[in-house]
């Protein structure tokens, strides 16, 4: 395998300003049979300067109006010619712990058909802090998948490789907007051998603020609504057949369905024994002095109850993702994931329950705001 070509295609929009040392890095990197190749739509200044200081070393293209990320990737891969393709975003950073990431590229494939590497947050404002924990959630599920049924139905596309056949039987990306699991449960169907990448890793560049992760978990969640509209009918097929598989994945990659579930289970708790409070009032009420602490104590257990319900709920979870943080390599503090479990982690449910909301009953009313 060591003497296989590596393609790897970056698109960017406008600018990104990772690119310059991303494509340093790649043009560092000792492995000797690779091309890179960058496509820029709508390219600024400082995009033109890079496209100047690597020309000859990047084969780049660009387009002078936005034809969208899936155009640009197929663009991509039209002007390819190796034998492996590596898709990375520009916003990628690669990590400075290895001799050849291309080398360990082109290893880590060689018995599968398609390759996701793990994301890690670049660590640079709080909310990248615990945004990192969703990425952990991800990683989590892909290496269950890669582990039970050696298949994925979708990952994230900031960093993967796909050997070109495969990629070229599956007839590249589809126009959709969310070209990555589209083409992860694509490959599922063709049976596509699938793996996450032991030693390879990459850090991502994810937004500093709440406001622009809302924004960025929006648009997602229209991509996700849009794919299980789109696939739901084969996700159910696959669920009944691999029900030891998906059904732990769905926990896996939203804990916070857990939150949602007690949610519901909680309500249904009071309203059972409200009638059991309505009784011990009325027996209570023929012994005037035992009202008071005969309802006290009542919703002392109660409360008592459903807090200890959450709580060995977020213990349960922060032990699990304890273990696989160390099991992936990933880093993790109990603080931050208490943020994560309690508060991003159920907003991002709740944008993606919303958007499947408007997918299925308000599809006239989506709105989106890049090109596909």
């Amino acid at each position: 395998m060591s003497h296989l070509k590596i393609s790897v295609l970056i698109p960017v929009f406008r600018e990104s300003s990772l690119l310059e040392s991303l494509l340093e890095c790649l043009m560092g990197d000792p492995y000797p049979l690779k091309e890179v190749i960058c496509v820029i739509d709508n390219p600024t200044e400082k995009s033109l300067m890079i496209v100047k200081k690597f020309d000859g070393k990047v084969k780049f293209i660009l387009n002078g109006h936005r034809i969208g990320k899936v155009n640009a990737l197929n663009e991509a891969f039209n002007h390819s010619t190796g034998d492996v393709l590596l898709f990375l975003d520009s916003d990628i950073k690669l990590p400075e712990n290895l001799n050849s990431f291309l080398e360990e590229v082109v290893k880590e494939i060689k018995d599968v058909d398609l390759l996701d590497i793990k994301k890690k947050t670049i660590r640079d404002s709080f909310i990248a802090k615990i945004t990192h924990y969703d990425y952990l959630c991800n990683s989590t599920t892909n290496w269950f998948f890669s582990k039970t049924l050696r298949r994925c139905l979708g990952f994230n596309g900031a960093a993967f490789a796909i050997k070109r056949k495969a990629f070229e039987n599956l007839g590249g990306f589809r126009r959709v907007i969310s070209e990555d699991l589209d083409l992860g449960t694509r490959s599922f169907l063709e049976d596509c051998k699938f793996k996450q990448a032991e030693k390879l890793e990459v850090y991502t560049k994810v937004p500093s603020t709440l406001k622009a992760w809302y924004r960025q978990r929006k648009r997602w969640g229209i991509g996700l609504a849009s794919w299980i509209k789109e696939n739901y009918k084969t996700l159910a097929k696959i669920m009944v057949k691999f029900p030891k598989t998906l059904i732990p994945s769905i926990f896996i990659i939203s804990p916070s369905i857990i939150l949602f579930l007690i949610s519901i289970f909680i309500p249904t708790v009071i309203s059972y024994e409200s009638s059991t409070i309505l009784l011990l009032t009325f027996l209570s009420s023929k012994l005037g002095f035992l009202i008071p602490p005969t309802l006290l104590v009542f919703l002392a257990v109660l409360l008592i109850k459903n807090l200890t319900l959450l709580l060995v709920s977020l213990l349960a979870s922060t032990l699990f993702y304890y273990v696989t943080a160390k099991k992936l390599n990933y880093r993790f503090n109990p603080a931050e994931f208490l943020v994560f479990y309690l508060f991003l982690s159920p907003l991002w449910l709740l944008i993606t329950v919303t958007n499947l909301i408007k997918v299925f009953l308000q599809p006239n009313k989506i709105k989106i705001d890049w090109k596909v």
